[in-house]
């Protein structure tokens, strides 16, 4: 008798939590017109913009330090193969030499990163290359086999 009894409240409990949870509450969202609160911002600082970039000049950064490179490079002439250079070659360079051939192509018409994206284009293509070892440096810069 006590398992007649045991499997009958265990039944009950089982359909009272199936009906439950299909129980639905009739309502609806609440709208309105009226306007809220004025939004605020909070003072921005130049040093907190990325330059150099096209179409988004001082775009905010909130909180985020930019990366930056070794500004103690010593200037270098770029290698003659560096508008056609592989990211194999690229990878096996020294840094400032890598920053030449930057320049090198970064001084092409069609350049979309504009006269301060060395240190951008530099670390787009030392991330890139790292996975596309067979690309040209250009392909990854500019988006096309060079010239």
């Amino acid at each position: 008798m006590k398992t007649h009894v045991r499997m009958t409240a265990a039944a009950l409990v089982l359909v009272g939590v199936t009906t439950a949870c299909q129980q639905t509450t009739e309502g609806s969202v609440a709208m309105t017109t009226e306007p809220g609160p004025p939004l605020t911002s909070s003072p921005r600082t130049p040093s907190s913009t990325v330059p150099g970039l096209p179409g988004l000049p001082g775009l905010p950064i909130p909180g985020i330090p930019l990366p930056t490179r070794n500004t103690d490079l010593p200037v270098v002439p770029a290698p003659p193969n560096a508008l056609s250079m592989t990211c194999t070659e690229f990878n096996e360079l020294d840094e400032a030499t890598r920053v030449a051939v930057i320049r090198e192509i970064l001084k092409q018409e069609n350049n979309p990163l504009g006269p301060d994206g060395e240190s951008i284009g530099q670390m787009l293509v030392e991330a890139a290359c790292q996975f596309l070892p067979q690309a040209t440096v250009n392909e990854v810069l500019l988006g096309a086999p060079p010239p």
